[in-house]
């Protein structure tokens, strides 16, 4: 016979799971049923069922309304920190894009149901194989199990530290971003140069019909010969030791009772 307060702690559990799992990269896209996100969530609650501490009053509305809103709170701060760290892959393609000529392309992305840069798509498809082969989903999971005995039921988040923390990622997006662009766009910034000296010295070519393809060619080769560079970079982002385990390892630590 299940109880009142199991029926609770399954809610509430459920509740963050849910939101965490609605929100993030690869398990929030469109593409993926909502039948399978709901069924995995809730066997995720299953298997997590966190205590409920006695003090709180389940036949109050405003008590179970209140749960609900806290684990609405902390599935959306994790489900943030890792998506602005999807986010510095997304920010260097478009970093990209720009100065290749792809700025005016975009295809169009089931996953989040509207248009996306070229180089965008590549590098966001490129980091979750990345994700999905260091195993990051895996500990990602763990870590909102375990955020359960830091930040229990009516817990709480230090807001000014975990907002410097939500910030500091925030910074972290355009300093990795660029790194990952820079190469491509110093390479295309030198093939400009180049290009005027040569119409500096032949005025009759056409700029528009001779630059495009060339740029277009030289950077696809700066993207393919950076390849390598790119991986490393994103497999010290999703490592167990890297940037997205310490900064949601933080915030876990801002918890409360």
């Amino acid at each position: 016979m299940i109880s009142v307060v199991d029926f609770v702690r399954f809610s509430l559990s459920f509740i963050r799971l849910g939101t965490f799992m609605a929100l993030v990269p690869l398990f929030g896209m469109r593409n993926v049923p909502m039948m399978v996100k709901l069924g995995f969530a809730a066997l995720c609650s299953l298997v997590a069922m966190p205590s409920l501490d006695a003090m709180w009053n389940l036949e109050s509305w405003g008590v179970l309304a209140l749960l609900a809103g806290h684990e609405v709170m902390i599935g959306f701060v994790l489900a943030l920190a890792v998506t602005f760290v999807f986010s510095i892959v997304n920010f260097a393609g478009l970093y990209v894009d720009t100065p290749i000529g792809f700025g005016m392309a975009s295809v169009f992305d089931p996953a989040i149901g509207g248009q996306v840069p070229v180089f965008s798509q590549f590098y966001y498809i490129m980091a979750v194989l990345i994700f999905l082969g260091v195993d990051a989903h895996l500990w990602v999971i763990q870590a909102v199990r375990y955020s359960f005995d830091l930040v229990p039921f009516g817990g709480f988040l230090q807001f000014e530290p975990t907002f410097t923390l939500i910030m500091d990622l925030v910074k972290n997006i355009f300093v990795i971003g660029i790194q990952i662009a820079l190469p491509i766009t110093a390479t295309i910034l030198l093939t400009d140069i180049g290009l005027g000296i040569v119409i500096r010295a032949v005025p009759q070519i056409n700029v528009f019909v001779l630059g495009f393809p060339i740029k277009i060619m030289v950077g696809l080769v700066v993207v393919f010969f950076g390849l390598p560079s790119f991986v490393h970079i994103a497999s010290q982002l999703f490592a167990v030791d890297g940037l997205l385990f310490r900064y949601v390892q933080s915030i876990l630590a801002l918890g409360g009772s």
